[in-house]
């Protein structure tokens, strides 16, 4: 069968390229000699004069532009993992990947060739078909309605489930940033999370969940590893606690390698395959949102949402917002560069703010202003106060409500610990319809909801 080939020339970094029609990267120079690239493919660039080390710089082909970027000064880049890593892990030979392939077993988390059907590998195979839902694509055209727009596959900016409030659970999503350090672990997650020793369940009779934004320095990985055996989801928060800017597209490798490695980090570490196809969520460290790209590269990689947007509806007097998917362009963006396309599909867990108890807005708890002392200095009491103040102001829609914070609050402000431990008592105590859950568990209500009455008979989410 013949291939039909157009051929285009293309100036790139002072370059000649030649692309071809299928997105190809054809004569580039590489460290294994001049090749034709697939699009997505990474390769380690040629050293340049004077360097005596290999992986200081990696290519990429991207729909047929080739794409330079210069790892981390203390880091490699591992043709094996597609990502910069330490030195000792990282390899630019090709005959040393087809002879150590049995032992060093790699993590490929490929791309998506279209945005419909991903391209099958080891790890997003069984990704794509439990978590994306594998259908055409739902025109995304005027605006979002529940004509155009309907679950499970589409939920609408704005939009609630279509429940009574009154047989609505409250969620409640309880997240950490950054890095999980054994001090952070055996002085506060262990406790609460792992051994229960509070005794606190759900509705259901089972243990609360919460979730944790991963960033990979300083992260000890048998503690990311016991708190996911114990329920808990883990997420992405960068390898370096940083993106590029997303102002163009150039900086999709960088992009990628940060959003994505976190799971290749996991994979290197604790070699749980499982594990890391859970790893499905992301947030922006800052939350600094870096444009369309990132959202490209949580699409491409099969990531099932993001909760990176902030929202401040309370402060304005309207209703929080419910999850949405980014089947169209979001109606308001509070930390922008948000995303300006059409992402079917993927989710948006958006940040709404507390109220601080100076009347402001707060997107994560440890940044609000409570009503006596600060962060390092306030009691137990100005905490209760102000879990107790949001707590209401989120009840009253039974919007899910997020608790959304660093593990490092709990280091600067002890009395922020055992406030969050009383108040999770006192709700499971006096009510009957707070579920404490993950961002991903949230989306699989939403995708098929059922009352709170239902939850419970069915032991939901155990």
């Amino acid at each position: 069968m013949f291939r039909l080939c157009v051929f285009i020339i293309v100036l790139i970094n002072q370059e000649i390229r030649i692309t071809n029609a299928f997105g190809e990267c054809l004569n580039v120079v590489t460290l294994d000699g001049v090749r034709t690239l697939s699009h997505g493919q990474k390769v380690c660039a040629p050293p340049r004069n004077g360097e005596n080390e290999l992986g200081i710089r990696y290519l990429t082909c991207i729909h047929g532009s080739v794409s330079i970027t210069t790892c981390h000064s203390s880091l490699r880049f591992d043709i094996v993992t597609g990502v910069c890593n330490w030195p000792q892990y990282a390899s630019c030979s090709t005959a040393e990947i087809l002879s150590t392939t049995a032992q060093r077993p790699a993590i490929t988390t490929q791309k998506r060739q279209s945005t419909t059907t991903p391209k099958p590998s080891i790890t997003t195979t069984q990704k794509a078909q439990t978590v994306r839902d594998q259908s055409p694509e739902i025109s995304t055209s005027g605006l979002c309605s529940a004509n155009n727009c309907r679950l499970p596959k589409c939920f609408c900016f704005g939009s609630q489930p279509n429940l009574p409030v009154s047989d609505t659970p409250q969620f409640l999503m309880i997240t950490f940033d950054d890095a999980v350090t054994p001090q952070l672990y055996e002085n506060y997650f262990k406790s609460l999370l792992v051994d229960n020793a509070y005794r606190i369940f759900n509705p259901s009779g089972c243990t609360i969940r919460s979730a944790f934004y991963v960033s990979h320095e300083n992260t000890d990985y048998s503690k990311v590893l016991r708190l996911w055996q114990s329920g808990h989801e883990i997420a992405s928060h960068t390898i370096h606690h940083n993106l590029p800017t997303g102002d163009s597209q150039k900086d999709y490798p960088e992009m990628a390698a940060e959003i994505d490695g976190l799971r290749q980090e996991v994979f290197k570490a604790l070699g749980n395959k499982t594990l890391v196809d859970s790893i499905n969520g992301f947030r922006a460290p800052y939350l600094r949102v870096a444009h369309d790209v990132q959202y490209d590269v949580l699409r491409d990689y099969n990531f099932l949402y993001d909760t990176s947007v902030t929202s401040v509806e309370l402060w304005t007097g309207q209703t929080p917002l419910w999850p949405f998917t980014l089947d169209y362009v979001i109606k308001r963006c509070n930390n922008p560069p948000c995303p300006t396309k059409s992402y079917p599909g993927l989710w948006e867990v958006v940040m709404n703010a507390w109220m601080g108890e100076n009347g402001f807005p707060c997107s994560m708890v440890d940044t609000c202003s409570l009503a006596s002392g600060t962060l390092d200095t306030a009691n137990q009491a100005a905490w209760e106060a102000l879990y107790n103040k949001n707590f209401a102001l989120f009840n009253k829609a039974k919007i899910p409500m997020p608790f959304f914070t660093h593990g490092s609050m709990f280091l600067r402000s002890p009395s922020s610990y055992t406030a969050l431990v009383s108040w999770l008592k006192s709700l499971q105590t006096e009510r009957s319809d707070v579920w404490m859950v993950t961002p991903q568990q949230v989306i699989q209500w939403m995708k098929n909801p059922m009352t709170n009455n239902e939850m419970k008979a069915k032991r939901w989410g155990c």
